[in-house]
């Protein structure tokens, strides 16, 4: 039998508090602009010393974005070795530095399996491209057909000169063209607004020889001649009247509702722009906060007979707001850094296309800016910025790696297929998401059942329950 006895002893151990200002602190980096615009203003409520700083002018910004980004580029390393030794925020950054240890960290994995952003049009497609084409041509022409979508989602370019231009067969063109018009959103690619319909018609499952006929001649339609659409469509006017209704369920500019997503798309964090051929990057001074602290104020009531409890508060206040105001530097500074590293990596993306992204995952940036993981996920996940190719957020520069056993960690694009391609070989008996997580586990990829669960939703995939009933109705 075990005895229990109780034996002094020494244990040294290293753990970080989190204080209310490191607590604060984080949540100022997880923060965009606009949100970030929101807490100042109520810091401001509560404490007497802050004040916004609105005198910026204008045209001086516009010069120094391009005279300090010069500077920038010439020595961009040694401002990065500069910030690496200096901490805003006294002894408190240490969870920012690589050398924090948090590799099992639940909190921490937790985080970074459970965050999640908007993705716009463009990111939304190349998730489709990566997880649809094998072939790096194919994912090229893919990328490249991307890039000539109008607006409203159709495609109307000459596939003749586009081959002439890229120096690429017809029919690979086709062939890519033919797979990407069955992407999200549905119509997406459609050369006409017969095609656009009659897709989302067989999307429906309401096609037949009549609808065909009668989205073929549209033309007539806008006429009113409903006779003569009915002799064309073989069928009587009621059932021509039936056929319109479902028609009108079709939406004939598929992008809508990724127009009413940009309508809701605020101001960028971050800016990139083409100065003498180099990228240069700036933080978006219309939508970062400016703030003040506002000492002379502080003196004079200091200076004033008061009881020792109204010193402790304006000192605590005081002193609250001038840590806010190192902590807004230091969130700054690093935003900066790492949108430059990003842009400094993806810089043949912003030369030549979608084509040319490369792919890259948080280590990357945490190695070269010495700091740690959880820091630019923080940085990167909430926050937008505009380059000459679009508006995106700087988590979509980044592709996940998954463990894999035995060989060198796998995208989580690769993943994705993989579950597709699971699901795809189901027979009546549908696997759950804990079944995909052990196939997967026994091919060597460690991978946790809830991000099954957020890569089959994001493919727009039901669960194994809702599989199961769509397979009995034969749908």
């Amino acid at each position: 039998m075990a005895k229990i006895s109780q034996i002094p002893g020494l244990k040294l151990s290293q753990n970080i508090a989190l204080t209310p200002q490191l607590i604060q602190a984080i949540k100022l980096f997880e923060l965009n602009n606009i949100e970030l615009e929101d807490y100042i203003n109520k810091e401001i409520i509560d404490n007497p010393f802050l004040e916004k700083d609105d005198e910026v002018n204008e045209e001086d910004l516009e010069e120094n974005f391009f005279a300090e980004n010069q500077t920038n580029q010439i020595s961009i390393e040694d401002e990065i070795q500069i910030s690496n030794k200096e901490s805003p925020i006294d002894d408190e950054t240490n969870i920012f530095d690589v050398n924090y240890n948090s590799e099992n960290s639940e909190i921490t994995n937790f985080l970074e399996e459970t965050l999640s952003f908007k993705k716009s049009l463009n990111e939304n497609l190349i998730d489709q491209v990566n997880l649809n084409f094998r072939d790096d041509l194919d994912k090229k022409v893919a990328f490249l057909l991307i890039e000539k979508l109008e607006n409203n989602g159709y495609l109307k370019i000459s596939i003749t000169e586009f081959s002439s231009d890229i120096n690429i067969s017809e029919d690979i063109i086709y062939k890519v063209l033919s797979k990407l018009k069955k992407f999200e959103p549905v119509g997406i690619f459609s050369q006409s607004l017969e095609e656009c319909i009659l897709s989302q018609l067989e999307e429906m499952q309401m096609t037949n020889k009549s609808i065909v006929k009668l989205v073929n001649n549209l033309e007539i339609l806008a006429t009113g001649n409903i006779k003569k659409l009915s002799k064309i469509c073989e069928t009587d006017e009621n059932q021509i009247f039936k056929m319109l209704k479902i028609i009108r369920r079709c939406n004939p500019r598929p992008l809508t509702l990724y127009d009413e997503h940009i309508d809701d798309i605020k101001e960028p964090d971050v800016i990139v722009k083409k100065y003498k051929s180099k990228w240069v990057v700036e933080l978006n001074e219309n939508t970062l906060p400016r703030v003040l602290v506002n000492t002379g104020y502080y003196e004079e009531l200091a200076s004033k007979n008061l009881s020792k409890e109204d010193k402790d508060y304006l000192s605590s206040r005081y002193a609250s707001g001038k840590w806010i105001l190192k902590a807004l530097e230091q969130r700054a500074a690093t935003i900066l850094r790492v949108s430059r590293e990003i842009v400094k990596q993806q810089n043949l993306f912003l030369d030549q296309g979608l084509a040319y992204m490369k792919p890259m995952i948080l280590k990357d940036i945490a190695k070269e800016l010495n700091l740690h993981e959880s820091t630019i996920s923080r940085i990167t996940n909430s926050k937008e910025i505009d380059t000459p190719r679009g508006v995106y957020s700087l988590k979509f520069f980044f592709s996940k790696a998954i463990s894999n056993e035995g060989s060198e960690d796998i995208s989580s694009q690769v993943v994705k297929t993989k579950i597709k391609e699971l699901i795809d070989n189901e027979t009546l008996k549908t696997l759950s998401d804990i079944k995909l997580k052990n196939l997967l586990v026994d091919n060597g990829i460690k991978i946790a059942r809830r991000t099954i669960t957020k890569y089959r939703e994001e493919m727009h995939i039901p669960s194994s329950f809702e599989r199961k009933k769509l397979k009995r109705l034969d749908i």
